[in-house]
C-alpha cells in the first residue's frame, strides 16, 4: 500500500508542479520504489512529504521560483522547521535548490551529481518526471545517515532505503562498477564503515519486511560488501 500511496503524491506533485516539472529532479524516499527491478518487489517505506531538487543560480533566482511556486497554488508551509517546504493541498513538497547550503544553509554533496545525470520515468498516470540514477540515490541516502551521525542505524531511514534498493535492485552492484570514480570511493568508503558498524547486521534485520529470515538477511550484507569490492571495477 505505501509504494500506492508514494506513487499517488508524486503524480500529485508533478501535476501540480506545472511548467516547473521539467526543471526539477525528484529524491528522497519516495522515489525509492521507482528502483526496484524485481518482480513482486516488497513496498518501500512510506514517507509523508516529497523532495525535489531544482538549479536556481544567481541567488535572486530563487525568489523568483518561489513566486512561480506561489502562483501554481503551492503554500509556504510556516510551521515547518526548514524554509525549502511548501503544502500543496494536503500534499507536503520539499523543493531544494542544488547550491541550497547557500541559500538555505544545508546541503546534500551528491545533489549536483545526480541532477545532471537525472533520468526520465514514466509514472503509472504516463506523467514524466526525472529522478537521479540508482547509484547517485544510494549516494545521497548515505551522505543523509552520514550527516545525522549513523545515530541509532536500526531506526535511519536513510538506511532503509538503501537495504531496500540493495534487496530490490540486483544490478546495483554492477552499476557501482560502472560509475564515476568519485561516487564510486564514496559509497566503497562509505558502506565499508557501515559494515564495520556493530549494529549493522541488526539494523538490516530491521529494515528488512517481517520474516525475511537469516539467509535474506545475510544475502544484503554481501551484497553491500559487493558494493566495496574494487576488485569489480
Amino acid at each position: 500500500m505505501s509504494n500506492q500511496v508514494n506513487l499517488a503524491a508524486l503524480q500529485a506533485v508533478a501535476r501540480a508542479l506545472g511548467p516547473v516539472l521539467s526543471r526539477v529532479v525528484f529524491v528522497g524516499g519516495s522515489t525509492a520504489g521507482l528502483y526496484n527491478t524485481v518482480p513482486k518487489a516488497p513496498e518501500s517505506r512510506f514517507t509523508n512529504d516529497v523532495d525535489c531538487i531544482i538549479e536556481v543560480v544567481p541567488r535572486m533566482a530563487y525568489y523568483d521560483l518561489e513566486e512561480e511556486l506561489r502562483a501554481l497554488g503551492f503554500v509556504n508551509d510556516q510551521a515547518a522547521k526548514v524554509i525549502c517546504r511548501w503544502r500543496v493541498g494536503s500534499l507536503v513538497v520539499d523543493i531544494m535548490p542544488l547550491n541550497e547550503d547557500n541559500i538555505l544553509g544545508f546541503s546534500n554533496p551528491w545533489y549536483p551529481e545526480g541532477f545532471a545525470h537525472a533520468l526520465p520515468y514514466k509514472l503509472p498516470d504516463k506523467m514524466i518526471i526525472q529522478i537521479m540514477p540508482a547509484v547517485y540515490f544510494v549516494a545521497t541516502k548515505l551522505a543523509a545517515l552520514r550527516s545525522r551521525g549513523m545515530q541509532d542505524i536500526r531506526l535511519s531511514n536513510a538506511l532503509e532505503d538503501i537495504v531496500y534498493l540493495v534487496d530490490n535492485r540486483p544490478e546495483l552492484a554492477t552499476e557501482v562498477a560502472t560509475a564515476s570514480e568519485a561516487v564510486r570511493a564514496y559509497i566503497a568508503t562509505e558502506v565499508g564503515q557501515l559494515l564495520r558498524h556493530p549494529e549493522m547486521l541488526e539494523a538490516i534485520d530491521c529494515h528488512l519486511p517481517y520474516g525475511s529470515g537469516d539467509e535474506r538477511k545475510y544475502l544484503i550484507e554481501k551484497r553491500l560488501a559487493a558494493l566495496t569490492d574494487s576488485t569489480q571495477w
